[in-house]
Order: C-alpha cells, then structure tokens, then sequence
C-alpha cells in the first residue's frame, strides 16, 4: 500500500485537509515527528507533546475560535431548595444556542536541560489557526512572542485553505509552505513552498548553535502515517478535495487518480 499511495501522491494529498479528518492527522502527525525527535536528537535534548486547548462556536454557517472565560459564574453555597425549577415567562420561546465545542491541538517543544524558554517550537497549522477571527489571532499573537525570543520556530502549513501566515519575500501562491526560523537569523527566516505536485520537503530542525539538528523528512512520515492509519478508507477521490485547487492542480489530480485506478 505504501508503494502505491507514494506513486499516487508525490507529496501532500489533499484530500487529507477535510475538516473532518484534519484534527486527527494533525495531532498523529504531531505524535510521529515526536517520537522521529526522541530518536534522533542529541541526548542533552529532550522533546515534549505540549497541549493547547482552544474554544470553536458554531452557529449556523458560522465558525468563530477563542478561548472561552464566562463573564459571569455562579457558584454552590448555602442551603439549596430541592426540585425548585425556574418558571419561564410569558410568552417564552426556544431558541438555539451557539456549540461550544473543544478543540485539543499539539505542538512540540525541544529544550535542554535547565534552559528556558525551550530551544525550538514545531507548530503544525490547523483550520483555526488559519481561518480568520479569534483563533487566528490567538496564534499569530503567540507566533509574535516566539519570534522575539530566542527559541527556534519550526512552522508547517499543510493547508491550502485561508491565508498564510504573514512572511514577506515568498510566494502566496503556494499551496503548501514549511517556515523555519532560526533565532540568530531573526527578522530572516527559510521559507519551504512547494505545491499539490510536489514532494513535501525534508529539512533540518534548528537546534542550539553549534549542535547539529536531525534532518526531519516530513514526505516519509507523512505517507507512513497515511498507509498505518488506512486512511485509504476515508477518502472519496471520485471528488475533488476541500480547499481552493488551480485549473492545472485540477488537471493533474484528476489525470492522476483515473490512472492509478483511484476514479473512473
């Protein structure tokens, strides 16, 4: 299955950005490039999954992301009154309220032993760092305090939908993106576009200096994650996949499926 699926797809498969299956590739995506860092880093280094938890509201076709603070809690206290049940007013109707749903999204943190902050940050982007509102700002405000640190940004966009995030100097226009952000280089960083034709490219995790960071080939644990996850079984290729695709990307996947067997 391996060998077909790279055939198939030299690089990203977009039909691996849906909404729906996003969440979970992003976080196994996150867990695999862990365990490839707990193998290959320097030993006086340690990475770590760290968690962030942000708060998604949905109504009607609208999707807005933040962190959620009640502006007004109540609390237990004193004697409570069993059964009491509130009353509603005349003319009450029912109405439908926003779902709060919460998002759970990883990211990895490299660090030494007693050195704070942490060496180098791998973010991996999902919708709701992308899309515009409150949980894009949320990231872009902490892609700001890593930026003006001394820690290391390893960024991957995976996700052709919604802006990138803002670098001057490369092309809009790539579907996919890997910013790499050694603190010494600061306010220049490695930019790594390539498309929905390309291969996904390898590149090196920047580590403390003088210390050699491992060369992490994304392509090859991407399409490992896709064959162990069967993912093969989640996808409808007889229609294109989520997300903006150009008339010549179009061309190409739909040349590509009819002749591996994958739409007729």
């Amino acid at each position: 299955m391996s060998d077909e699926y790279e055939l198939a797809f030299p690089g990203m498969n977009p039909y691996l950005e849906a909404r729906r299956l996003w969440p979970e590739i992003h976080n196994k995506l996150i867990s695999e490039i862990h365990f490839f860092l707990c193998e290959t880093l320097p030993p006086q280094y340690t990475a770590t999954m760290e968690e962030r938890v942000t708060i998604e509201e949905t109504q009607g076709d609208e999707l807005r992301s933040g962190y959620a603070v009640p502006d007004l809690n109540i609390t237990g206290g004193g004697q409570r009154t069993a059964g009491a049940v509130a009353r509603p007013d005349a003319g009450a109707v029912t109405v439908t309220l926003p779902e709060l749903r919460p998002v759970h999204e990883w990211f990895i943190e490299i660090r030494t032993e007693n050195r704070l902050p942490s060496v180098t940050i791998l973010e991996i982007l999902s919708h709701s760092n992308k899309r515009a509102g409150q949980g894009r700002r949320n990231y872009l405000a902490k892609r700001m305090r890593i930026l003006q640190s001394p820690t290391h940004l390893v960024e991957i966009d995976l996700l052709r939908a919604n802006n990138p995030m803002p670098a001057e100097g490369h092309n809009d226009r790539a579907a996919y993106r890997i910013l790499v952000s050694p603190s010494e280089m600061r306010p220049q960083a490695t930019m790594l576009p390539f498309g929905v034709q390309s291969a996904i490219p390898s590149f090196t995790v920047p580590l403390l200096r003088g210390d050699a960071g491992p060369a992490l080939a994304l392509g090859e644990i991407f399409s490992d994650l896709y064959v162990r996850g069967y993912y093969d079984r989640s996808v409808n290729y007889a229609n294109d996949p989520e997300g903006p695709l150009s008339d010549d990307d179009r061309a190409w996947l739909d040349r590509m499926l009819r002749a591996k067997g994958l739409r007729r």
